[in-house]
C-alpha cells in the first residue's frame, strides 16, 4: 500500500511538473494550457488504473479494462486539443477495444474477448479511413464486415469451429458485393478517362518502341 501511494504521488508530481514547466517557458500559452490540463486528468486516472493492476499482478486484470479506455481517452482528447477531432474521433469507438485487448493480453485470453475487439477496432478503421479518404460511400459496408472479422478471430484463437465460418462468409460475401457497388457508382464515373489514358499510353508506347532485331535484319534484306 505505501509503494502504490508513492508511485501515485510521484506520477501527480511528474504531470503538475511538466505542465508547469511548458506554462512558464512560453510553449504554451494560458488557454493551450487549459485545454491540455483535462485531457491529462483522463491518462492520471488510466495511471492509477495501471498501478492498481501492478499492484495486484498477477491478480486484477480487471483494472486494465478501465486503464486502457481512459488512457485511448486521454491520448485522443490530447491530441484532438492540439490539432483537430476530425480524425481523432474514431478513437473514442475503438476505447474499450483497448482496454478489452489489454486484459485478453495480460488475463485468461478468453477468446470470447475478441470478438467485441474485432468488431469495434473494425468499426473504428471503418471510420477512421472513410474519413481521411473522404469514401464513406465506398467504405461504409466496414460496418458490416465488423461481426465478420470478430467472429474470424473468435475461430482462430478457439476451438475453430465450423460453424463461426458460416456468419463469417454470409457478412463478407454481403459487405463485398455492398463494396463492389460503392467502388463502381464512385469511380465509375472515371471509367473513360482512365480507359482512354491507358489506351494513350499503350499507344504512345508502340510508337515509340524499338523495332527488334530480326525485323531490323528483314528489312535490310528487302
Amino acid at each position: 500500500m505505501r509503494n502504490s501511494t508513492k508511485y501515485i504521488l510521484g506520477a501527480i508530481l511528474v504531470i503538475i511538473g511538466i505542465l508547469t514547466i511548458s506554462g512558464n517557458i512560453g510553449i504554451l500559452t494560458f488557454s493551450w494550457l487549459v485545454n491540455l490540463t483535462w485531457p491529462m486528468m483522463f491518462i492520471a486516472i488510466a495511471f492509477f488504473f495501471f498501478l492498481g493492476y501492478l499492484s495486484k499482478r498477477p491478480y486484477g486484470a480487471g483494472l486494465l479494462v478501465p486503464a486502457g479506455i481512459f488512457l485511448t481517452l486521454g491520448v485522443s482528447f490530447l491530441v484532438g486539443e492540439i490539432f483537430s477531432y476530425h480524425l481523432v474521433w474514431p478513437a473514442f469507438i475503438a476505447s474499450p477495444a483497448v482496454g478489452l485487448l489489454l486484459l485478453y493480453l495480460f488475463g485468461d485470453r478468453s477468446p470470447g474477448l475478441l470478438v467485441p475487439i474485432g468488431i469495434l477496432f473494425t468499426i473504428a478503421g471503418t471510420c477512421f479511413f472513410s474519413e481521411l479518404l473522404s469514401l464513406w460511400g465506398v467504405l461504409w459496408p466496414g460496418f458490416i464486415m465488423a461481426p465478420a472479422v470478430g467472429l474470424f478471430l473468435l475461430y482462430i484463437a478457439g476451438n475453430r469451429e465450423p460453424g463461426l465460418l458460416i456468419p463469417i462468409f454470409i457478412l463478407t460475401g454481403i459487405a463485398v458485393i455492398f463494396f463492389s457497388i460503392g467502388t463502381i457508382r464512385v469511380f465509375g464515373r472515371y471509367f473513360k478517362y482512365i480507359a482512354g489514358g491507358a489506351l494513350i499510353i499503350a499507344g504512345i508506347s508502340t510508337i515509340l518502341k524499338k523495332p527488334s532485331a530480326r525485323r531490323y535484319d528483314e528489312k535490310n534484306h528487302y
